[in-house]
């Protein structure tokens, strides 16, 4: 299963690349909309909590948790962790006096994973979308907005109401502990 956004943003590489780096952050410069969707970052004990180390570094955003594979300054790699097997990655490539960037996620899913890619699917597509624009906004002003200015459809916010109501369903009641609690033998 492949799911591509792409986007041209008037700013070189060498622009865009610290607002990439501090993707899933959680900090002040993170575009990922973490007001409507919280983002981590994870490192070994006494490693910066911004660093982003190849195969150490864990990063995520609501249940789902990758691990850095790679990040070369214009290539950035996440493996999924746990659950299905896949990746997700930005491409920064020079377009004329700008830049395109590639968000590419590829799955290999089960036939549940694929049934419930279609609740995950629309959130999913909002989030790369508003990353998007929040990056832009970063790029004209040097600040991400606090609050994610793109509008959600209908789909999209039954969807994330849905997977919010069975993330909390699911530690309530104990069957099965949440994706983002990280166990001490996963760094």
């Amino acid at each position: 299963m492949l799911n591509v956004h792409t986007r041209r943003f008037d700013a070189s590489i060498d622009d865009l690349r610290p607002w990439i780096e501090s993707c899933w952050s959680a900090g002040e410069r993170d575009c990922f909309p973490r007001d409507v969707i919280p983002t981590w970052r994870k490192n070994p004990p006494g490693v910066a909590p911004d660093a982003l180390i190849p195969g150490q570094t864990l990063i995520g955003h609501g249940p789902f948790r990758f691990r850095l594979r790679s990040w070369d300054g214009a290539r950035w790699r996440v493996d999924v962790a746990g659950g299905m097997p896949g990746w997700h990655g930005f491409d920064l490539t020079p377009d004329g006096t700008g830049c395109r960037v590639t968000h590419t996620l590829e799955l290999r899913p089960s036939l549940r994973a694929r049934v419930g890619w279609l609740v995950i699917e629309p959130i999913h597509d909002w989030a790369v979308e508003a990353l998007f624009d929040r990056l832009g906004i970063a790029l004209r002003t040097g600040e991400v907005p606090a609050c994610t200015q793109r509008p959600m459809s209908r789909r999209v916010a039954l969807s994330l109401a849905f997977a919010r109501r069975r993330a909390r369903r699911r530690r309530s009641d104990g069957s099965r502990p949440a994706r983002t609690a990280l166990r001490s033998n996963e760094i």
